[in-house]
Order: C-alpha cells, then structure tokens, then sequence
C-alpha cells in the first residue's frame, strides 16, 4: 500500500474515533435532571433542574405542587430564592425570581453564578397560605 494512501487512511481513522469520543461523552449530559421532592404539611413540592449535576450557568426549573389527593395545584403563586450560603470574604449572592406556570409546572430559570453549594427556597402561596419548601444543590 503506498505510504500516502495508508497515511488518509490513518488520518481518517483518527477522525472518527475522536467524533465517537465527542458523542460518547456528550451523550449522558444531556437529557439527565435532578429530581427533588419535598413534602410540606399536605402538599408535595416537586422540583426539578434540568442538569444532573447543576453547573455554573443558567439552570432552567420546573416546580410541581400537588395537594393530598395527588392534584396539581395550578393556582399558586411561586417564589424562587437561590443563594449561596455566606463565605468569608465573599459578597453575599441572594437571587429571588418568580416561576410562571406554562404547561404542566410552574418554570423558571437560576443563573448559578459559582461553583458550591446552593440552597433554593420554594415559596409557595396558595391564598393567604404561604408555605416554604427548601432543597439543597451542589453546583459545578
């Protein structure tokens, strides 16, 4: 075989292990969430992020709240507090942003802007009831 002829060969070979490599590794990431749950007095909070790990970017949420009887309640008003919890040296970072209901959940997006421990705080209010749900997360 000429040496130019076995040369594309080697170098086409190359090629493809290192595209499978791309796609190996590219494959579990996506399509894999955190699932959280929570129950509040009578209520189940079901959160979930749509990495499994969260990472330092903009994370998209999507929280569930069901009643005793397994219902979705679609009438709550949803307040997301995500922070950091304080290090020396360190500005505080405290985020609060509103989940809207779309579909079947209420959705928002967390901008987490370092690596570490977060804790996100689910308010719920459902009337003059107000309830609190709180899930811990480790972003990286």
């Amino acid at each position: 075989m000429p040496v130019q002829a076995r040369d594309r060969i080697i170098a086409r070979c190359r090629v493809a292990v290192c595209l499978s490599g791309l796609f190996l590794l590219a494959g579990p990431v996506q399509g894999k969430k955190l699932e959280l749950v929570k129950k509040v007095g009578d209520l189940t909070v079901a959160a979930s992020l749509e990495r499994d790990p969260p990472t330092v970017a903009k994370n998209g949420i999507e929280v569930r709240v069901s009643d005793a009887g397994g219902e979705l309640v679609r009438d709550a008003k949803i307040l997301i507090n995500y922070y950091m919890p304080p290090m020396a040296r360190m500005p505080p970072m405290n985020f609060k942003v509103e989940a809207k209901w779309k579909k079947d959940a209420y959705k928002a997006v967390l901008d987490l802007i370092m690596a570490g421990p977060w804790i996100i705080l689910v308010r719920i209010t459902i009337g003059e009831r107000t309830v609190t749900a709180k899930f811990n997360i480790d972003a990286r």
